[in-house]
């Protein structure tokens, strides 16, 4: 049972209270640190070009693997997650646990979303508003939802980097934001070297970094 004070309000004084409250964090075995995977299905762009064949949603890995093999489980944790966003306290808790996890501490890198994407302005700019209070954490934001980071109308922290993904297989990057992603067929064209590494990251944090103006991954 939450323990609440005289305004009804969750004390987020523990790290357990905040991890409650946010829902949990995923654990992607390619990447360092943690992410924060919501539904696939609550993609607003995603959903649409799901159905589109050789567009990126269309071959997306959140909807296979790992994914589907323990996919009630994981559904479930996502929705859970996705619930939480819309919860008063949730920036709250967020930056509780930016603050006090011990991993997030040492990795010092995060990424939004595993899967999933921003479900609005205002889920944005929550998201915004934890970077800005945790300069120290490099947070990374791949997303399909164009419309949204356009019409947002404050500054972005230079810790928190949105990459925006291009449509196609083998397509041009958007021109339409300063930093994107895209996917290759052609191993020679991907910067992302991770299917050299057994699909980790490693050292790399190509993804988080600000100077990078693309990242190409090669289709897997």
């Amino acid at each position: 049972m939450d323990i609440k004070n005289k305004l009804g309000q969750v004390l987020i004084n523990t790290l357990k209270a905040a991890w409650d409250l946010v829902g949990g964090f995923s654990k992607p075995k390619k990447m360092p640190g943690w992410s924060y995977g919501l539904p696939i299905d609550e993609c607003s762009t995603g959903m649409k070009l799901k159905v589109i064949p050789n567009t990126v949603c269309s071959i997306c890995y959140a909807g296979k693997g790992h994914y589907k093999q323990y996919e009630k489980n994981i559904m479930a944790a996502q929705y859970r997650r996705l619930d939480s966003i819309s919860h008063p306290q949730w920036v709250e808790a967020m930056i509780y646990v930016m603050n006090h996890s011990k991993q997030i501490l040492r990795d010092k890198v995060f990424r939004w979303h595993d899967s999933g994407d921003i479900q609005g302005l205002e889920h944005l700019d929550k998201i915004v508003r934890i970077a800005i209070a945790t300069p120290d954490i490099k947070y990374w934001l791949p997303t399909k939802e164009s419309n949204w980071i356009q019409k947002y109308d404050k500054p972005i922290p230079k810790n928190l980097v949105i990459r925006l993904s291009g449509t196609f297989v083998d397509g041009k990057e958007p021109m339409s934001w300063s930093h994107t992603s895209t996917v290759v067929t052609d191993k020679d064209k991907a910067t992302c070297r991770a299917f050299e590494n057994g699909g980790m990251c490693g050292d790399c944090r190509q993804c988080w970094d600000g100077t990078v103006k693309n990242v190409s991954y090669f289709k897997h």
